[in-house]
């Protein structure tokens, strides 16, 4: 049996918990109060609302790598801090802005542009420094917990953010998203861990830094198998949202209410999921059980879009019921899969890689909002939709077919 031990004993891991539970409702709150600022405080049309969702996303293809390079460099604790606090201060300058008549559109912009920057390189310092706080027995229970809490307030996040826009209006509303940031900042200041900057004489340029990565992550047997298999699966899921969106929504004329429900089933499976997650690696290893929660997690979706065509409400469930097992079985995978990601690598290297991953990963989202719209065209919704969910069926081909299966302890990854 692989040995996973409890990481909620160590009081670090506590803050660096709690500080992510804040940032993340923060920011559940923030996705729904800036479309809402743009649209009902400043009256933006649809094409300048665009602008500002491409301004928060650009720096996740334009500066992954090399933040990546920087965070590699760099003590990570300082890094978060900075972004959080960042976050934090610049929601607040847009709130104040807002509530004195100041904002303008380009202003929103350009925040969002800021605020896309610090997201990318608090997440890759994060993703680094977990490593370093947590010892390896510790590490899968520790990024179950995490998956356990992003999805406990995916679920409850959005509601929270509706009721806070309703009441407070949307500029006060961003105010507890910057409060949910700067919480965050100063937990992560009582973490204490032993982190020194690289010496110059061991840097290369950043370019060759970042092209380190790349090559350390194509070469990676598991690592390549895991990057294939997050893109195809974002590459699908974009696909099957936006037809999923449209089917629920104008064909069959269910709702938003009746879409908010189907994906809150994937969200509170991903809770049940990410809770069974260190049971089922201690029982059956890393290896098989993260190939069996993919298999799991993937395939559901097919299987809902299919059954979707059933008259009357019977499909309606069945179409819940499969989003609710893949909730499970991506929960289950989520946690395995990036302490596999944070081991697999030497720490002076973790930056880089993630940075390498999180390019491929993304990227493959904007090709799939591309893809989705020219198969809805082309084909019809549902058929769209059947393509995108067998997208991520096949996404977990990849992962079955590489070393993965074998695994049975992080060691096994660490020389794949």
């Amino acid at each position: 049996m692989t040995t996973v031990t409890s990481a909620w004993r160590l009081p670090d891991f506590r803050r660096i918990w709690t500080a992510g539970a804040f940032s993340s409702l923060g920011a559940e709150v923030g996705e729904l109060a800036v479309p809402v600022l743009a649209l009902v405080t400043l009256g933006a049309t649809a094409s300048e609302l665009s602008f500002v969702r491409v301004a928060l996303l650009a720096p996740y293809l334009l500066l992954t790598l090399w933040l990546g390079v920087v965070v590699d460099r760099l003590p990570r604790r300082p890094l978060m801090i900075a972004a959080d606090f960042g976050r934090g201060m610049l929601l607040l300058g847009v709130c104040v802005c807002a509530v004195l008549g100041w904002l303008t559109i380009p202003v929103l912009i350009a925040a969002s542009a800021l605020l896309g920057s610090l997201t990318v390189l608090y997440v890759i310092a994060d993703f680094s420094l977990l490593p370093l706080v947590v010892d390896e027995p510790r590490l899968i229970d520790a990024n179950a917990r995490i998956t356990a809490a992003q999805s406990a307030i995916g679920v409850a996040g959005a509601g929270v953010g509706g009721v806070l826009v309703q009441v407070l209006t949307a500029p006060f509303a961003l105010a507890v998203n910057a409060a949910g940031y700067l919480v965050s900042g100063v937990l992560i200041t009582r973490v204490r861990v032993r982190e020194a900057a690289r010496p110059r004489a061991q840097r290369a340029s950043a370019v060759s830094e970042a092209k380190a990565g790349l090559l350390a992550l194509a070469r990676h047997r598991v690592l390549r198998a895991l990057v294939g298999e997050a893109a195809l699966w974002n590459l699908g899921n974009e696909v099957l949202m936006l037809a999923l969106s449209l089917l629920l929504l104008q064909d069959r004329e269910y709702g938003p209410l009746v879409l908010g429900a189907v994906l809150m089933t994937l969200g509170v499976g991903a809770f049940v999921g990410s809770l069974l997650s260190r049971r089922l690696t201690a029982r059956f290893g890393y290896g098989r059980s993260l190939v069996a929660a993919l298999i799991v997690g993937n395939t559901a979706p097919l299987a809902g879009i299919l059954a979707i065509n059933t008259p009357g409400p019977v499909g309606l469930a069945a179409l819940a019921g499969a989003f609710l097992l893949s909730g499970v079985g991506i929960g289950i995978a989520n946690s395995q899969a990036t302490s596999v990601r944070q081991l697999s690598v030497e720490s002076a290297m973790r930056g880089r890689v993630n940075a390498g991953y999180r390019l491929v990963s993304w990227g493959a989202l904007s090709i799939g909002a591309l893809l989705g719209g020219v198969l809805v065209t082309a084909l019809g919704v549902w058929p769209a939709a059947v393509v995108g969910a067998a997208i991520m069926a096949i996404a977990s081909v990849p992962v079955a077919v590489s070393p993965v299966a074998g695994m049975r302890t992080l060691d096994d990854a660490a020389h794949a």
